[in-house]
């Protein structure tokens, strides 16, 4: 919600019809934005109760890093993470703002697919039940490719990206076709990550979900601070100035800022979507393996 309030007044006060300076609307709404959730969190913190006690041991991450090397599956999770963050994008956020002055066009876009994301979450467990969890997980990635391609060339046809009404259009039509995945793809990205964790039990007779996710959340991390340098370059390379009025950028920055949240995402993350294709647990392998951890752990508790 805070994210359309900025949007409407952002739109305004560009648009002439607010008057406010930019940097009054951003203090206001960074800060009370900060202020409302540090509220609500403190509030979280002295209302709730662990369920279950938490062990106070810090993660260890040479441990992590050991435990993605040697657990194949999660080796495969973490490389596709890692190979597809190598994308170069800017989002729509500048291209709608700078070619066509309105960041509220976005909002509009999206409205039509409200609800399909909540409704697509119907469709996760007769795909599940129909479908391998690799041909989901590969599925729904080329899924999003072919709606970017779409999006890109509908953009590139007699310089439609450079037209306001064809252009949101385009932009509903993808959002509403795309949030049809949107239940798969979450769904879907737990699943192998519960998967892998219970592949490393099958196999090593132990989980490492705490230092695995600590090792593998640092690596991104660092990925996603040299990527954010190299994003600035190429905003810089394409001839983007901070500052101008909106509609001014050049026409040559404009076209670049499209095929950035479009094409170019596409294509330099394209690489991650080679390790999904390795997913070693077929249906059957999946099946002995929660076969085999329910004997398993029917023992240990029994033992107990």
């Amino acid at each position: 919600m805070p994210r359309y309030i900025f949007g409407a007044l952002y739109d305004l006060i560009n648009n002439g019809k607010l008057d406010m300076q930019l940097s009054t609307l951003f203090i206001t709404m960074g800060l009370g934005c900060s202020l409302i959730s540090s509220a609500m969190t403190m509030y979280f913190f002295f209302a709730s109760k662990e369920r279950v006690p938490q062990s106070i041991e810090r993660p260890n991450v040479k441990e992590g890093l050991k435990a993605i090397v040697t657990n194949y599956p999660v080796l495969l999770m973490c490389l596709s993470d890692f190979l597809g963050g190598f994308a170069i994008g800017s989002g729509e956020n500048n291209y709608f703002i700078d070619v066509f002055g309105m960041y509220s066009l976005i909002t509009i876009a999206n409205a039509p697919s409200a609800l399909n994301g909540s409704i697509s979450y119907a469709f996760v467990g007769p795909l599940r039940r129909r479908f391998s969890s690799k041909a989901l997980w590969v599925g729904a990635d080329i899924f999003g490719d072919v709606l970017s391609i779409g999006y890109f060339l509908f953009g590139i046809i007699n310089k439609n990206y450079t037209k306001m009404i064809p252009m949101t259009i385009a932009l509903a039509v993808r959002e509403f076709i795309g949030k049809w995945a949107f239940g798969v793809n979450k769904v879907i990205n737990a699943d192998l990550w519960n998967e892998a964790m219970d592949y490393c039990e099958w196999k090593n007779g132990y989980r490492m979900e705490a230092t695995t996710s600590v090792a593998k959340g640092l690596v991104l991390k660092i990925q996603g601070s040299l990527m954010g340098s190299v994003r600035s370059l190429v905003m810089k390379k394409i001839g983007y100035v901070q500052g101008l009025e909106i509609g001014t950028q050049s026409d040559r920055t404009k076209f670049w800022e499209f095929a950035l949240c479009s094409a170019v995402p596409m294509v330099t993350g394209a690489l991650g979507i080679i390790p999904k294709f390795l997913w070693p647990l077929t249906r059957s392998k999946r099946n002995q393996m929660y076969k085999d951890l329910a004997v398993r752990r029917k023992q240990t508790i029994d033992e107990a």
